[in-house]
């Protein structure tokens, strides 16, 4: 319920961390400022209300060569940052080698003013800058074992806890989201899936005084901690030992808690908006709400300033006590790739901000759609559709294999962002290869039984050349002139009747029309095209 939305939603900007002082904000994105270079992993950056500067970039670095099995190393992409009145903590995705075990991944670029310093897990920071917190589950395994020290900031001093973890099969909530985990005066939180406890500096850990409360936040002062039970999430008072209720019922889906400096104030995102409760229950408003659909937030020390991320790419700064909001960043599109794309096919991308509604495109398909153009490299290719979460486009079918930039050449709207651009590879396997078959009477089957003598169609890809060639975007021809593959199509224990594009489509997908030949039993159909090599392009259960 606290995990940043850059894990598991296609955001443009994510893992939002507010100054303490509320001057700015730290977000990660894969986007490039406008006349800039630099990686396509993610970025670092931090906005004020003058400016947006990169803060990190580091380009994908795999792990030392000559590693053992399971190592842990490199980088692969920051997912967020946490601020403090010191050093800033930028959190990544390192890389790993194969192992018997998921090994943990996630990992900390600390940075001080006398440097950087790389921690194997997540290093939490408090808000005044004396004291970080590692928590370093030993695997990505749910149930894994977690290792945590406490770092002194103004010594450099370590201290191990000696982590006793509760019976069972407890899950591991290793906190690299949400609100503050690490008070000012090192008092620092750790929970497990039905019981949470509280660390201290001298390498204590106490129950937290609440039965099944798995903590998600401590106010800086260390005199708030926010938990949740399953029925809902509450204020526990330290000093006088007090729960109260502050988020229950509709907005029991809640997530991005953080407590103002003194604990009063606490912010939260439910239902796309940003809310501010007090701390007593007594209270609890829904702030800017023509902000958009929010999906992150977080809050100054003094509880007078909030930052938000919407889901179209903006980021807005919002006056508490005014209610009032200034958009820092304006509509931003985004694009999310697939790691790989294959010749001929359309695949679908993760995009947001790119358009409010579903726009589809017919036949013969252009390169832009709406207010957007794609590209492959230099390439102009045939856009299908948009919607508000998404686009599909059409690779073409001779693109050669390897990596290629994906550009959405989309506007935005008071946006310091160049368009949206991401890395895909284009398959390697040119084989010719077979799907979906259907009987004469075009019924769907698999793998048979088919009789000798037989007429079955067979759908499949990589077959290459056809006359008339059909441009791109174009549907294949329905009637003749078909589509016809130009190197001639043959195969074992079959006659070829017709091969080439499927009428109608608009990928490249092919008809194969094979009446079986007299040789039962499971056949391996082994064709050639051209003058190629044999490929095996069917395995099918013939029957006399």
């Amino acid at each position: 319920m606290a995990g940043w939305a850059a894990l598991n939603v296609a955001a443009q900007f994510s893992g939002l961390a507010v100054v303490p002082d509320g001057s700015g904000a730290y977000f990660t994105s894969s986007l490039r400022l406008k006349g800039s270079a630099g990686p396509l992993n993610g970025k670092v950056f931090l906005a004020t209300a003058d400016e947006v500067r990169l803060v990190s970039a580091r380009e994908t670095e795999g792990v030392a060569e000559g590693s053992s099995l399971c190592t842990v190393g490199g980088f692969r992409d920051y997912v967020g940052a946490e601020a403090s009145a010191g050093p800033t903590a930028l959190f990544y995705y390192a890389n790993a080698l194969s192992c018997s075990y998921p090994p943990y991944t996630l990992s900390t670029r600390l940075v001080t003013p006398a440097g950087a310093v790389e921690l194997a897990g997540v290093a939490r920071v408090s808000a005044n800058g004396a004291w970080a917190v590692v928590y370093a589950p030993r695997t990505a395994r749910p149930t894994s074992a977690i290792d945590v020290t406490f770092i002194d900031l103004s010594t450099g001093v370590r201290t191990a806890v000696a982590i006793v973890p509760p019976g069972g099969f407890e899950y591991v909530q290793t906190p690299y989201s949400g609100g503050r985990m690490v008070a000012n005066d090192g008092t620092a939180l750790l929970g497990f899936s039905t019981v949470g406890y509280l660390l201290k500096p001298g390498g204590v850990q106490q129950p937290l005084p609440v039965e099944g409360g798995v903590p998600l936040a401590i106010s800086p002062n260390a005199a708030k901690v926010l938990y949740y039970t399953g029925t809902g999430f509450f204020v526990l008072d330290l000093g006088a030992n007090r729960s109260t209720s502050v988020v229950s019922g509709d907005r029991s889906f809640a997530t991005g808690f953080a407590f103002s400096e003194d604990g009063s104030r606490l912010i939260y995102v439910s239902g796309g908006r940003v809310h501010l409760a007090s701390a007593d229950g007594a209270t609890d408003r829904v702030l800017a709400a023509d902000a958009g659909v929010v999906t992150e937030a977080g809050i100054s020390s003094d509880g007078t300033a909030a930052w938000a991320v919407t889901d179209a790419g903006g980021l807005v700064r919002i006056d508490v006590d005014a209610g009032s909001s200034v958009r820092l960043i304006g509509r931003t599109p985004f694009l999310r790739a697939s790691s790989t794309v294959t010749a001929g096919l359309a695949p679908i991308f993760g995009a947001s901000g790119m358009t409010e509604a579903t726009i589809e495109g017919s036949p013969p398909f252009d390169p832009y759609l709406g207010a957007v153009t794609m590209w492959m490299g230099e390439r102009k290719v045939p856009l299908i559709y948009l919607t508000p979460t998404s686009l599909r486009f059409l690779v073409p079918w001779d693109y050669p294999a390897g990596t290629v930039r994906v550009l959405a050449e989309a506007p935005g709207d008071r946006t310091p962002f160049d368009f949206p651009q991401v890395e895909t590879t284009v398959s390697a396997d040119d084989r010719p290869t077979a799907g979906a078959i259907a009987r004469a009477d075009w019924t769907q089957t698999y793998v048979g039984p088919i009789q000798t003598g037989e007429i079955i169609h067979v759908f499949g890809i990589g077959l290459g050349a056809v006359s008339p060639e059909v441009p791109p975007g174009a549907a294949a021809p329905s009637s003749e002139p078909l589509a016809r593959v130009v190197n001639t199509l043959a195969c074992s224990n079959a006659e070829v009747l017709y091969a080439g594009l499927a009428p109608g489509t608009v990928e490249r997908v092919y008809q194969v029309d094979l009446r079986i030949g007299p040789v039962a039993g499971y056949q391996k159909f082994t064709c050639t095209l051209g003058g190629g090599d044999p490929f095996l392009f069917l395995t099918l259960n013939i029957v006399d």
